[in-house]
C-alpha cells in the first residue's frame, strides 16, 4: 500500500478538516470535494475517502447521496440533545480528574491564567483557544479513553457553532467566571461541586449557540 494512505495520512487529512471547521474556515452545510483536498494536501483520493468516511462516522460530515459530502449542520433540537449529553459527561471527566488535578493542578493553573489574561484583554480569539484547551484538559486527565473519545466527538459538532459565538459575542468573556470557579473548587478538593458547575457552564455554551441566527442550523426535521 503506497505510504499516502497509510493511517499517519489519514490522520493528517481528518485534523486538518477538523481544525478548518474549529476555526470557522469551513462552515456548517459546505461542501466538500475529493479532488480539493487531494490537492491541498498532496495525498490520494482513497486517503481522503476514508478520512470523510471516518469523519462522517464521527458526525462532523454529512454524506448524503447524489449530494457528496458536507460540514454536518444540526438542527436546534439535535444541538440541545448533544448538549445534554456533553454536559453530563463533562461533568464526568472533572469529577475524574479532580483528584489528580488537586494534587498536580500546574496545567490547569497555566490554562486558567490564560483565559484570565484574554478576558482581561478583551481577546476573544485566545479566549477560544483556552477554552478548548481548559475543557479538554479534564478529558485527558480523567484517564478515561472511552470517555476521551465520546467527548471528542461531540465536541467536533459543535466547535464551529461555538467559534461563532465566541468572535461575535462579548458576552463570552463573562463565561470565565465559571472556569475560575471550577478551577477554585478543584485545588479545595470539592470535585462533586466542580463537576455541578461545569455541567452548568455547558448548558450555558448552550444557551449562547442557541441564540445564533436560524442560518447557522439545519431546518427542522
Amino acid at each position: 500500500m503506497p505510504a499516502q494512505n497509510s493511517a499517519p495520512a489519514v490522520a493528517q487529512v481528518c485534523q486538518t478538516i477538523t481544525r478548518a471547521i474549529r476555526e470557522g474556515r469551513l462552515a456548517p452545510g459546505q461542501r466538500l470535494t475529493e479532488a480539493e483536498f487531494t490537492q491541498r494536501l498532496s495525498v490520494s483520493r482513497p486517503t481522503v475517502r476514508e478520512a470523510f468516511r471516518l469523519l462522517c462516522s464521527d458526525g462532523l460530515l454529512l454524506s448524503e447521496p447524489h449530494r457528496g459530502v458536507s460540514v454536518r449542520q444540526l438542527t436546534r433540537r439535535e444541538l440541545d440533545d448533544l448538549f445534554v449529553i456533553r454536559a453530563s459527561l463533562e461533568a464526568l471527566a472533572v469529577r475524574l480528574a479532580a483528584p489528580i488535578l488537586q494534587k498536580s493542578p500546574e496545567t490547569l493553573l497555566e490554562i486558567q491564567k490564560g483565559l484570565d489574561d484574554a478576558e482581561q484583554a478583551g481577546d476573544l480569539a485566545e479566549m477560544s483557544k483556552y477554552n478548548i484547551a481548559f475543557h479538554q484538559h479534564f478529558a485527558d486527565v480523567s484517564g478515561n479513553v472511552l470517555l476521551q473519545s465520546l467527548l471528542g466527538r461531540l465536541a467536533n459538532s459543535v466547535y464551529w457553532l461555538q467559534f461563532r459565538v465566541l468572535i461575535a459575542d462579548e458576552q463570552v468573556l463573562h463565561t470565565n467566571a465559571q472556569h475560575q470557579e471550577i478551577t477554585k473548587a478543584i485545588l479545595a478538593g470539592k470535585g462533586d461541586d466542580a463537576a455541578d458547575i461545569m455541567a452548568d457552564h455547558i448548558d450555558r455554551s448552550r444557551q449562547l449557540v442557541q441564540w445564533l441566527d436560524d442560518s447557522y442550523f439545519a431546518p427542522p426535521k
